[in-house]
Parts: structure tokens; C-alpha cells; sequence
């Protein structure tokens, strides 16, 4: 379930930017919007568990230094695998451990959706089955960029994307166990630009 909950998060990464019109590369990078430092910001510290988690890995490679310096190498590794699909190494288990004790997954609606329900509906459908990887990022990205297309402005995109949130929460029964004071912690960590903001407002739809 860790492991599906990195992957979610990625996918609302790949859909808040291509709300905001950017496309996602094969790759899977989404700049701007790094899942591996997003997790412990929305834990409320930037190292805690996370720093605990990088000095247990670095001790079992047999490799020392600072936590600070450790983590940044633990993220950056998180980061690719997560857009790799990689996320069965037993190495990135702690940092998708903290993605599943933020997001779990519930009793949903009931009612059947598919990525083919096209909308909303759609795109939720599309972050839920996808595998995290770069090519399921890129598709996400792509379903929502044509979305996006569909919006008069931007008070309208933000309302798509906390609309998101809401049909991730209601048809999959997604829910978010961070606070609006956690969604907040991410401006001190993100870049602001229109994703970010659309990043957030996903997340806010999600909180019940």
C-alpha cells in the first residue's frame, strides 16, 4: 500500500502540472515538484523521520556523513525510483513508508470509473491505476493538459483541481491524513508557479 501511495502522489504531481499546462517527459520528471521532498514537508519536518530513515540505509552501505548530506543522496535516489517505477527496492521502503502514512486508500463510492469516463473522473481513474512510473506519469500529465485546455481561467483550473481531490476522495476512497497547516509547510520547499498552487488545491480536495 506504501508503495501505491508514492505512486498516487506522483500521479497528482503529473496531473497538477499538466493542468498548468506542461507536459511530463517519458522520463517521468516533473520540475518543480519533487515527491521526495514534498513527503517530509507535509510530515512538518524537513528531516526527522526521513533523516532516521537515510542514516539506516547510508549505515547499511557502510557509508558515513551527515544526515543532511545523506538525505539529499536517500531523496534524490526516492525521486528517480519513484519515476522509475522502482519503488520494490527494499532500500526506498522508508520513504514509501512516509508517502503510505500520509495517503491511504478506503471505502470508495462504489460507483465504477474508468480512465475511459474521460473529465475528472477520468483523470482520478488514471492516478489510480497508474504504476508511478515515467510513461504512466506522462499519460496523466496528458489527459490533463487537455482538461486544462478546458478551463475560461484560473480561479476555473483550481477549482478542476480541488475537484480532483474530491473524486479521488469520494470514487477511491483516497483520503489524506496531512492539515491545511501541512499543505501550507510545502510553500517553504516548492517553487510558487501556477502547478504548485494546483499541487495543493488537488491536495485540499482530497482532506475531508
Amino acid at each position: 500500500m506504501a508503495s501505491n501511495a508514492l505512486s498516487i502522489l506522483s500521479g497528482i504531481g503529473a496531473a497538477a502540472a499538466g493542468l498548468a499546462g506542461e507536459k511530463v517527459s517519458k522520463s517521468g520528471t516533473i520540475p518543480g515538484l519533487d515527491i521526495a521532498t514534498i513527503i517530509p514537508a507535509l510530515l512538518g519536518n524537513k528531516l526527522g523521520a526521513v533523516g532516521a530513515v537515510a542514516e539506516g540505509i547510508a549505515g547499511k552501505a557502510g557509508k558515513a556523513g551527515k544526515t543532511t548530506d545523506i538525505l539529499g543522496k536517500v531523496a534524490s535516489v526516492a525521486s528517480i525510483a519513484s519515476k522509475a517505477g522502482l519503488l520494490k527496492n527494499t532500500k526506498l521502503e522508508g520513504i514509501a513508508g512516509l508517502a503510505g502514512s500520509l495517503l491511504s486508500i478506503g471505502k470508495a463510492s462504489g460507483k465504477s470509473v474508468d480512465e475511459g469516463a474521460g473529465g475528472i473522473a477520468g483523470l482520478a481513474a488514471a492516478i489510480m491505476g497508474g504504476s508511478g512510473d515515467g510513461s504512466s506519469l506522462a499519460s496523466i500529465a496528458s489527459m490533463a493538459l487537455k482538461l486544462g485546455k478546458g478551463a475560461e481561467d484560473n480561479k476555473s483550473l483550481l477549482g478542476m483541481a480541488t475537484s480532483l481531490g474530491k473524486s479521488l476522495s469520494g470514487d477511491f476512497g483516497v483520503s489524506f491524513a496531512g492539515s491545511s497547516a501541512a499543505v501550507k509547510a510545502l510553500d517553504n520547499v516548492l517553487e510558487e508557479d501556477p502547478k504548485t498552487d494546483l499541487f495543493k488545491s488537488i491536495l485540499k480536495g482530497l482532506a475531508k
